[in-house]
């Protein structure tokens, strides 16, 4: 099975050798215009004139065997007829019956562009919502299933808002931004070319219908495997938080169900066609091109995917640095003393916890620096579970960055509580603890705390953990390994394992200053 899924892999690397001759610069386009007429997914893209926009659709038909194309300019006096095909003045005379003649219209084709999509008026709009999500039209009484593998749609402009068209929008998954070439080499290359627009593919690399289908169905066997889920979920919560800021509306980031089931599908068709049984995190990257509303908000979204690929990273350091920041801001707490007793410090045991009075089932420790996510009016959802090296109940805060399966990877029983900050203490599903105060303002290690040359150690392990998992991220991208991922999209993946480098770099300064 294997060896048919590699044989796959390379057919279609070929297949994307192909359809780019003679077009320059437009390599994420065309990977991702290849993989949506793959999974049977529909594409939008926007870009001015001229940039080779309906040259890529063109392409795709010739990669399938005895395909039909349609392909057509919106305007705003643009009629259904023109697009599903002119009514049969026969069958309504002698049937009375309202049919179209479909052939070598769009109910008809295989690929479909649609130029100036947003033009188009409300008739042609709402039938292109039931071809586009449901493959069927309806003409007369009857349902057409349409062979449609991928309809392409193009704009040099974004739908207005309050005109009707989300709808519409949404049901295009990949959407792209495309632009005149910027290289100046790559320009000159295309101003010398003399190739055709036109190309002849071998006869062994054309997809029939009955491969299509073929592979349809083992699409949807690809594995989702958990780890895939959590970056998905980390991806989830970013957004949520992004369009909570003041500068932003909720529909900016609103992913419909819709849309996260087929962004799934659209991975699993990445998996297939990379040859593997199982979604991996090379695959993540096409959610970069699903998952932006507004062209001005691509930067948060690529930021947003490729922190979340990078989740267990994050994850890492930002533990070590709430520790640090823990552990200086110890200092400030000695200073503020009445009486030659320190006010509002609390016992530190082992550099990061403090302690629990009378906590009924026994010694009982909750992680310092996750104590800034706690409201004293509302409930902030936490686990706790028992560690037996430290012979200790151990709480946890489940805020945003902390998710809870990254938490179970580490626990092995656990269990849900509800959690509230309050003056010198916390409750736990709805009883009050106190934490337990420090007997001396010199803040004496106890014997259950670390040296700080153990205490360093034990960050330093954390950081290089976290530098290992970092650079088996960046050794897989960097393998290229996904053929639909392109040297532009793996620089995005790129420049955020920079920024962990240089917070590594710095975090680990800190940490030799406390040994």
């Amino acid at each position: 099975m294997k060896e048919k899924f590699m044989f796959i892999k390379g057919r279609i690397r070929e297949l994307l050798q192909w359809i780019s001759v003679g077009i320059y610069g437009k390599e994420c386009i065309i990977s991702k215009a290849l993989i949506c007429a793959l999974a049977g997914e529909s594409m939008f893209i926007l870009g001015p004139p001229g940039t080779a926009k309906s040259l890529i659709a063109r392409r795709l038909k010739s990669i399938f065997k005895d395909a039909k194309a349609f392909e057509y300019l919106m305007s705003r006096f643009s009629m259904p007829d023109e697009i599903f095909g002119p009514v049969s003045i026969a069958k309504l005379k002698n049937e009375d019956k309202y049919e179209r003649l479909v052939t070598d219209y769009l109910p008809d084709a295989s690929i479909v562009f649609l130029d100036e999509i947003w033009k188009a008026g409300p008739a042609i709009q709402n039938s292109l919502l039931t071809a586009i999500n449901e493959r069927i039209y309806k003409n007369g009484l009857s349902l057409i299933k349409l062979p449609m593998k991928v309809l392409i749609a193009a704009s040099n402009e974004l739908p207005e808002q309050g005109q009707g068209l989300e709808a519409l929008w949404d049901r295009f998954l990949i959407r792209i931004v495309t632009n005149s070439i910027d290289d100046e080499s790559l320009f000159f290359d295309m101003v010398k070319a003399n190739s055709s627009s036109e190309i002849m593919l071998p006869d062994s690399l054309l997809i029939s219908d009955d491969e299509y289908f073929s592979w349809q169905e083992k699409i949807t066997k690809v594995a989702i495997p958990n780890d895939i889920c959590i970056i998905v979920s980390c991806i989830r919560k970013r957004l949520a938080k992004e369009s909570e800021k003041d500068e932003y509306q909720k529909s900016d980031f609103y992913i419909s169900d819709r849309r996260w089931k087929k962004i799934f599908h659209l991975m699993q068709t990445s998996a297939f066609v990379n040859g593997r049984s199982t979604i991996d995190i090379t695959d993540c990257l096409l959610m970069i091109h699903c998952l932006w509303n507004h062209a001005d908000h691509i930067p948060i979204i690529i930021s947003c995917v490729c922190r979340s690929i990078l989740w267990q990273v994050d994850d890492a350091i930002e533990k070590v640095e709430n520790s640090l920041d823990s552990i200086e801001k110890v200092p400030a707490a000695k200073a503020n003393t009445k009486n030659g007793i320190p006010k509002d410090s609390f016992n530190l045991v082992d550099i990061f916890y403090y302690e629990l009075e009378d906590y009924p089932k026994g010694k009982c420790l909750i992680v310092a620096s996750e104590l800034r996510h706690l409201k004293p009016d509302s409930d902030t959802a936490g686990i706790i579970f028992y560690e037996e090296k430290k012979k200790a109940w151990i709480i946890h805060v489940l805020y945003f960055g902390n998710p809870f399966e990254s938490v179970l990877k580490r626990v092995s029983s656990s269990t849900k509580v509800n959690l509230r900050g309050v003056v010198d203490g916390i409750t736990i599903n709805g009883a009050a603890y106190h934490f337990v105060r420090s007997d001396s303002c010199t803040l004496k290690m106890t014997t259950n705390r670390r040296s700080p040359s153990q205490f360093a150690r034990s960050l330093k392990d954390e950081l290089d953990e976290a530098y290992i998992i970092m650079k088996e991220i960046e050794d897989r991208f960097e393998s290229h390994s996904n053929i639909l991922n392109t040297k532009e999209e793996i620089e995005l993946i790129r420049h955020e394992i920079s920024q962990y480098h240089n917070r590594i770099d710095v975090l680990g300064k800190r940490i030799r200053m406390k040994k």
